[in-house]
């Protein structure tokens, strides 16, 4: 039996507050610090000019193909 990971991105808003996106799905074998190596962190790092916090832009998010500006993940665990 296959078993699912869930994994939420915590993203930057235009006027800095963090956010979550809604959790998605993950088969293993992959896991969320794996998914967030090659998915995200494999592309090149950017910083906000005021504030200096570093972020991964993110193309392709939702149904839309949303671009957000990563700074972590949460994990869900195992289902």
């Amino acid at each position: 039996m296959e078993k699912i990971v869930m994994i939420s991105l915590l993203y930057l808003t235009f006027t800095g507050d963090v956010k979550s996106t809604k959790f998605v799905e993950i088969w293993e074998p992959q896991n969320c610090a794996g998914w967030y190596h090659w998915e995200i962190k494999s592309k090149p790092k950017k910083k906000t000019p005021l504030t200096g916090r570093t972020y991964y832009v993110y193309n392709g998010y939702g149904s839309e193909g949303k671009t957000i500006k990563v700074i972590g993940y949460k994990c869900s665990g195992r289902y």
